[in-house]
C-alpha cells in the first residue's frame, strides 16, 4: 500500500466521533478507515442485492443497463 505523507487541518470533534464510530485511535488510522468507508459506501450505493447476488447474469446484466 502506498501511503503519502501530508499536512492537513482535522476537525478535532468530527475525528473523535469518527474514532468511536469505526473503533481506530490515531489520526492516520481514522483518516485512512474513514476514506476506505467512504469509498466502500459509494460501491454499494448502487449494489442491489437480489439482483447482483440471486439474479441469473441475463437479469444482472439488464439491471446494470438500468443504472
Amino acid at each position: 500500500m502506498q501511503m503519502t505523507r501530508t499536512t492537513v487541518d482535522v476537525d478535532e470533534r468530527a475525528l473523535d466521533a469518527a474514532r468511536r464510530v469505526l473503533g481506530t485511535k490515531g489520526l492516520s488510522e481514522t483518516v485512512n478507515a474513514a476514506l476506505r468507508d467512504a469509498a466502500r459506501r459509494r460501491t454499494l450505493k448502487g449494489f442491489d442485492v437480489v439482483r447482483d447476488v440471486d439474479g441469473t447474469p441475463q437479469e444482472v446484466a439488464a439491471g446494470r443497463e438500468r443504472d
